[in-house]
């Protein structure tokens, strides 16, 4: 019996409030599980805060501590959003205002659980930093395709011998008081450039070219020295049956400085033999997916 055919056949007398009670119950089971998990975390960013508080105060660490926690952290935990150098700040601020953690624990403790029918109960259902926290939703399989995909480019390029240097994984950008974070960023030692490297889990999307331009723009300006070359960008987009790589070049010809980023279905000659072309990558990546 398919679902349509179920749906048309009457249910049985009482079944209606059975189902009604049961939908209750789950609704109810869910909004303790995640007010549970809530109060967990938010006694864990107290904590984290209270501890930068005193290691500060003990070892005369200043606010650049922070700033290299917030590195460590996200390097130690790349599929959680909470750990931004912000959010520790903010983490630090609420352990200043409340010093007393048995105060904050019993405050915590009674949080109400809302009704499960409310906006309120509804929307912490959806709490990205939750679902981070227990790594656990339909993100999760996304992010472990993403961690394995991160995983296999860095090996391969480091592999090469090409002159790939590996700077750093989820590296921070400060653009206006806003920040990004560029899933993989090399440095080319022949090249005398950095490369930027964005990974995605689905289709090749218009918008993830403008992404990939933005963050090779912040890195010409904040990141590269003098006299580095232009930063070059590799977008990577794998979905389920296919790999899709290509690379953006900076176009330094444009009046008043603007770069125009384009995709190139071949590299230039000066730079074909050091880096590895799309047809490689893509076999690479192809050959580990099956």
């Amino acid at each position: 019996m398919n679902d349509h055919s179920i749906a048309l056949t009457q249910p049985p007398a009482g079944y209606a409030d059975w189902l009604a009670e049961l939908k209750a119950r789950i609704h109810s089971a869910q909004q303790r599980a995640t007010l549970a998990v809530n109060r967990e975390l938010v006694l864990l960013y107290w904590q984290i805060g209270q501890h930068i508080l005193t290691r500060q105060a003990a070892q005369g660490w200043g606010a650049k501590v922070i700033e290299r926690l917030a590195h460590d952290l996200r390097n130690a935990f790349p599929e959680m959003k909470g750990f931004s150098r912000a959010n520790l700040m903010y983490m630090r601020a609420f352990a200043e205002a409340w010093p007393d953690e048995q105060i904050v624990q019993q405050a915590v403790g009674q949080l109400p659980l809302p009704p499960p029918g409310s906006d309120l109960a509804r929307e912490s259902l959806k709490d990205p930093y939750l679902f981070d926290f227990l790594d656990v939703g339909k993100e999760a399989d996304e992010r472990e395709i993403e961690s394995a995909l991160v995983e296999h480019i860095t090996q391969f390029l480091l592999e090469l011998g090409a002159g790939f240097a590996f700077v750093g994984r989820q590296v921070l950008l400060d653009v206006g008081g806003d920040e990004f974070f560029i899933d993989l960023l090399f440095y080319h030692l022949k090249l005398r450039c950095y490369v930027v490297i964005e990974l995605k889990t689905g289709k090749f999307k218009p918008e993830h070219l403008g992404q990939l331009g933005f963050y090779m723009t912040a890195v010409d300006k904040q990141i590269k020295h003098e006299l580095d070359n232009a930063t070059i960008g590799l977008l990577l987009c794998k979905s389920k049956n296919k790999v899709v790589a290509e690379y953006a070049l900076g176009d330094k010809t444009q009046p008043m400085g603007i770069a125009e980023y384009k995709l190139v279905e071949a590299l230039p000659e000066n730079l074909k033999t050091n880096l590895p072309s799309i047809e490689q990558i893509e076999r690479e990546l192809q050959g580990d997916e099956a």
